[in-house]
C-alpha cells in the first residue's frame, strides 16, 4: 500500500496524504504523536509514551519478534523511506533505541517523512501492511 503525503485523500481510495492546500509549516501538532525538533539539529522523534497506542498492532506479530519499541518504529520508518522516498534515503540519520525513535536530517526531508509516518501511525491497516515488508531490527 502506498503512503503518499503529497496527494490529497481520495474517498474510497487506498491512497492517503496531506490535505490539499496544506502548507509546509510545522507546529507541535503537525505530525503528532511524532515531534519535529527544529533547532540546530533537526529531528523527528517518537517517545515510548506513544508506543502503547499502537502496541496491539505489533503484538499481532510478536511471535516474529516485533515489540513496538523505538527500534521497531525505526524499521517502519526505513520501510516507508525505501518504498516511498528512495531518493531521500541518504538524507536521514537514525539514532533510535528501545525507548525512542529518532531520525535527523534536513527540514524538508523530515517534513515529508513526518507526514508519511503520521499517516502510518493513524491508520492501523497501513501500519500492518508496512510491517509485512519492514525488516525486523537485529
Amino acid at each position: 500500500m502506498k503512503v503518499d503525503p503529497t496527494v490529497c485523500m481520495v474517498p474510497g481510495s487506498s491512497r492517503a496524504g496531506m490535505p490539499q492546500g496544506k502548507t509546509e509549516s510545522v507546529d507541535d501538532t503537525t505530525f503528532a504523536p511524532f515531534i519535529f525538533i527544529d533547532s540546530n539539529c533537526k529531528e523527528l522523534v517518537l517517545f515510548d509514551s506513544n508506543f502503547e497506542e499502537k502496541i496491539h498492532i505489533f503484538k499481532e506479530r510478536a511471535e516474529e519478534g516485533w515489540t513496538g519499541n523505538g527500534r521497531d518504529w525505526n524499521s517502519v520508518a526505513q520501510a516507508v523511506i525505501a518504498e516511498q522516498f528512495p531518493q531521500l534515503a541518504n538524507e536521514f540519520t537514525f539514532d533510535s533505541d528501545a525507548s525512542l525513535l529518532s531520525i535527523s536530517g534536513r527540514k524538508t526531508s523530515l517534513t515529508v517523512l513526518g507526514h508519511a509516518l503520521k499517516i502510518v501511525f493513524d491508520d492501523d491497516h497501513i501500519l500492518r501492511d508496512i510491517l509485512f515488508r519492514a525488516k525486523l531490527p537485529a
